[in-house]
């Protein structure tokens, strides 16, 4: 699915559909320099089409573009997705969200304007997306070296919201050592397949 871009190019928005009907979507939000077919976003895919899930993955104008991203231009990328998201949402009962750092503030933004029921989990939200989580909550992850997110953020967050703290992990869920990582692709493999199926 070709959308047009403020960026001048066309975002190449990749629908997947197991069967023809299906009622349940899993939309994928990126991060600002983090696309869906990197680890933490391709598993979280994989497990969505593994338990039944349509998937959609987005791309933003920037990306399609192969441009950077101004902070003022972010709502434009939230205009973007939303547009995306819009005419898709709609054959769907069960939908849910799993977006990676800028892609939380996307997700929320989207979610807001669409007012249709989602369940959120937020990988390694920045500080922008904590409104957003008190407002539709979800499971939020993030690593405890994360530069972007910390206990201080954490400390902002309501109650409802199931917080995932990964030991050691940093902004893109990983750490210096291959195997630490790996175990953590599975840790984040049962949270996708906990929301999923519940």
């Amino acid at each position: 699915m070709a959308v047009p871009s403020f960026w001048g190019t066309e975002m190449k928005q990749k629908h997947y559909r197991l069967n023809e009907g299906n009622k349940k979507l899993v939309v994928l939000f990126p991060g600002q320099n983090y696309p869906c077919h990197k680890p933490v976003l391709h598993f979280a895919g994989t497990c969505a089409m593994q338990s039944g899930y349509d998937v959609l993955m987005l791309e933003y104008g920037y990306q399609a573009a192969r441009t950077e991203l101004r902070r003022s231009e972010v709502p434009t990328v939230a205009e973007e997705s939303y547009e995306s998201v819009k005419p898709i949402v709609g054959q769907y009962e069960q939908i849910v969200w799993i977006s990676k750092s800028l892609g939380t503030v996307i997700a929320g933004s989207v979610h807001e304007k669409l007012g249709v029921p989602v369940k959120h989990i937020f990988l390694t939200p920045v500080p922008e997306t904590v409104p957003y989580i008190n407002k539709f909550s979800g499971v939020v992850v993030y690593g405890t070296k994360d530069p972007a997110f910390g206990e201080e953020q954490e400390k902002q967050i309501q109650a409802e919201n199931r917080m995932i703290r990964i030991a050691d992990a940093n902004h893109a869920l990983e750490t210096d050592d291959v195997e630490k990582s790996i175990e953590i692709l599975k840790q984040l493999a049962k949270v996708y397949e906990d929301v999923l199926n519940s």
